[in-house]
């Protein structure tokens, strides 16, 4: 049996619990002051925090406000699709534009509805009021969708045209006295040529040599006049979808003939695989070619190699094996009436320049690696959102026309 504690001995335990709670205490309200000093920052950063937040949801609704009156004032369509491409929202300057909209209308039917022909043409659309419209879009980033500007730029793009129109009668005014003496030689001769036809005692050998001189000086006005026509109306683009594969088909069978007579080959080298279609006018982009293909000729080239490809956009290069272009003339070659030929108007490459720019497109010129001149000329695509173009199963085609063979195109 163990012995009973002394009193010491108790009083000595109760002074030590004793202390071990007053510590305990002290220790408790230490901690409780600190969380309340905590909670109490704490409150404060919340309430900041909160107060930083009022001002910035203010500061949005104000923003969300001035972005409001801005679409409701801007003179510009701003139209809002979602993934489906279904119109969510447009401002009143859409409806100005393009008529009554309805919220959820698929954007394709409207463009249908709407526009020329039902189609986009590059970043335009020209509605069936007459109104030429500029496209751009943005794609959302919070959810699925694009956003639609649309700005009316028929009255720029008449004063456009009509400073265009403008800046060809005046450089026509300004070599005035030059084609004048260009088409004076041609006509002169051909007034000698018919004044030998008019003689009875002309044999018939002379009088075919004579006939076939005249017909050849009268043609070369008439290329004369032609050119300068051409230059002078600057013709739109017009609006037809034209697959470039079968252009190119055809422009190659009409100049087989001519071709083979003057000894210059052909090659068209076509890497579109049906892919393109662009929006044009199908007689001035033969035209082109047949410009181009002339020049070539003029320079001496007995090789002529068309190239067809797409990538972004449509890009079709022309090179030749002819005398080629000096760095000095470069920069001149497009400028109405200038020439390097005696007897040429000088109109040739600067219609070619014209038809290009008209159909949206680019035309560029360079050295070519068969030793004489490049032509680089880009167009856009034609649309396909609107009016979707299945391609067609094309191989790469190559077709050699004329007398010469080219074994390598690289």
């Amino acid at each position: 049996m163990s012995p009973k504690p002394s009193l010491a001995d108790r009083q000595h335990a109760l002074e030590a619990a004793f202390n071990m709670f007053n510590q305990l205490s002290e220790e408790l309200t230490g901690s409780y002051q600190q969380l309340q000093s905590q909670v109490l920052e704490l409150s404060q950063e919340l309430a900041a925090a909160r107060s930083e937040r009022m001002v910035q949801l203010a500061e949005k609704e104000r923003l969300a406000d001035r972005l409001e009156r801005l679409l409701e004032t801007l003179p510009a369509a701003v139209i809002v699709l979602d993934g489906e491409e279904r119109i969510r929202e447009f401002n009143p300057a859409a409806e100005r534009l393009l008529g009554r909209l309805e919220a959820m209308e698929l954007w394709p039917e409207v463009v249908r509805q709407k526009a020329l022909g039902g189609v986009i043409k590059g970043n335009e659309m020209k509605l069936l009021s007459g109104h030429l419209l500029t496209l751009s879009s943005s794609r959302l980033e919070q959810a699925p969708g694009y956003i639609l500007v649309l700005v009316d730029i028929t009255e720029t793009r008449k004063l456009q045209e009509r400073l265009n129109r403008r800046e060809r009668l005046t450089a026509m005014g300004e070599m005035s006295a030059q084609l004048a003496h260009q088409m004076r030689t041609p006509l002169s001769s051909a007034l000698l040529y018919a004044s030998h036809l008019a003689s009875d005692d002309l044999n018939p050998a002379k009088r075919q040599q004579f006939t076939s001189k005249l017909r050849d000086r009268l043609q070369h006005m008439e290329r004369q006049i032609h050119d300068i026509l051409m230059f002078a109306r600057g013709e739109d683009a017009g609006e037809s979808r034209i697959l470039l594969s079968d252009l190119l088909k055809h422009f190659s069978s009409t100049v087989e003939h001519d071709l083979q007579q003057s000894g210059v080959s052909l090659v068209i080298d076509d890497q579109s695989q049906g892919r393109a279609v662009m929006l044009g006018r199908e007689d001035a982009l033969l035209g082109m070619l047949s410009n181009l293909l002339e020049n070539a000729t003029q320079q001496g080239a007995k090789v002529v190699q068309i190239v067809l490809h797409v990538e972004d956009e449509i890009e079709i290069h022309l090179a030749d094996d002819g005398n080629g272009i000096s760095d000095e003339l470069l920069p001149r070659i497009f400028d109405p009436f200038f020439t390097t030929r005696s007897g040429g108007t000088g109109l040739g490459l600067a219609v070619v320049q014209n038809l290009v720019l008209n159909h949206g497109g680019e035309i560029l010129a360079s050295h070519s690696s068969l030793g004489g001149a490049l032509f680089q000329i880009h167009f856009p695509l034609a649309t396909p959102a609107i009016e979707q173009i299945s391609p067609v199963g094309f191989n790469k085609e190559k077709r050699t026309l004329g007398v010469a063979q080219i074994r390598s195109l690289s």
